[in-house]
């Protein structure tokens, strides 16, 4: 479209441009879609799709993207993530001619990628009020969505996992990052990995920390997170700065949590451990980690005088949650460990 009026906000991170945003300013038409209103977490959602090659930014809004929503009254009919995306999300394109659309029907359906009931999205679907850790942390503007976990088939693009409705992530922003990540898991090739199964109380309690506390909460080192089922948070660790990806999966296992970074860095070395091949990468994880690093990248052993209270300063977040090691404190699913693992470190299985 033209070039259009436009109001600015300081609200809004630098991912849509053009017609949308620049710098720190949200340049959107028409005006109402920007009063009053944060952009944050749909644009983490852009900036995450961009860093994997799925879309490029500054995006430069349509007159089809600003239509999506016919009046003031039906954008925020709606949750505000809900809405943005709606907009913006048919900007990330996954290269086999479909995209991260979201579609809403008259009767209140939501769907996305593909318009399909297989692809049916339960927004704010109802949770166990008093144990799930997403009901605990739900916002309003971008709450809990569950779906039956669309995964990407290399023989045939994105399929409905088919079963129930049985995977939940923290929010819809976090649904968003997800299938990119996803995606990226599934059609590319060449990541380097380390991985290692904790006791969840190491570090002082840091691994502990980062899967009880609000999902939405920031993670020193990050440049976002997300989470699914209760038991799984992914921490990605790089910005458009770096010219590769790396992130953390941390898998809830009750006692245990299973620690796994995965980088595109390319090695400075060979047959060296991880640490030395991937130094950036481990650098950026050891930020976020805290004093879960060394036994992630330097082989420290687990000593019960070790699990004390986190003094590192990275904010583990669990100071005030109930204590409860089960696993049922970070929500936890139906879903074995073993299935959040291969569904985050890179297979295309849902």
């Amino acid at each position: 479209m033209g070039a259009v009026k436009s109001k600015s906000t300081d609200e809004a991170p630098p991912a849509i441009n053009g017609q949308s945003v620049v710098g720190a300013q949200l340049l959107l038409a028409p005006i109402w879609m920007v009063e009053e209103q944060r952009w944050d977490e749909a644009a983490e959602a852009l900036q995450l799709a961009s860093q994997f090659g799925l879309c490029t930014l500054p995006l430069n809004l349509t007159a089809d993207d600003i239509n999506t929503h016919a009046s003031k009254t039906a954008y925020r009919s709606v949750a505000r993530v809900l809405a943005q995306l709606m907009v913006v999300g048919r900007h990330v394109a996954f290269g086999d001619g479909s995209c991260l659309q979201i579609v809403r029907h008259a009767n209140g359906e939501v769907r996305t990628i593909k318009d399909q009931p297989g692809f049916r999205l339960t927004v704010d679907p109802p949770l166990p009020a008093h144990h799930h850790l997403y009901q605990q942390h739900r916002l309003q503007h971008d709450p809990p969505v569950r779906s039956r976990g669309a995964f990407w088939d290399n023989n045939g693009g994105w399929r409905s996992g088919g079963g129930p409705l049985d995977i939940t992530d923290a929010s819809m922003s976090s649904l968003a990052k997800r299938m990119v990540l996803s995606h990226f898991n599934a059609t590319r090739r060449g990541q380097n990995g380390t991985s290692i199964r904790l006791n969840r109380r190491v570090g002082g309690g840091r691994l502990d920390g980062l899967l009880t506390q609000s999902p939405h909460t920031p993670v020193a080192g990050c440049t976002t997170t997300f989470g699914q089922k209760g038991s799984v948070r992914i921490l990605v660790l790089t910005d458009s700065s770096h010219t590769f990806v790396a992130w953390i999966t941390i898998v809830d296992m009750r006692n245990d949590v299973y620690v796994s970074v995965l980088t595109t860095e390319a090695p400075v070395c060979v047959s060296s451990a991880f640490k030395d091949r991937f130094p950036v990468t481990t650098q950026l994880a050891r930020v976020a980690l805290g004093r879960v690093g060394p036994y992630v990248f330097d082989g420290q052993v687990h000593d019960d005088s070790d699990d004390d209270s986190d003094s590192d300063g990275h904010g583990g977040g669990w100071d005030d949650m109930d204590d409860d090691s089960d696993g049922e404190g970070s929500g936890g699913e139906d879903a074995s460990a073993e299935e959040e693992i291969s569904a985050n470190d890179g297979n295309a299985s849902p």
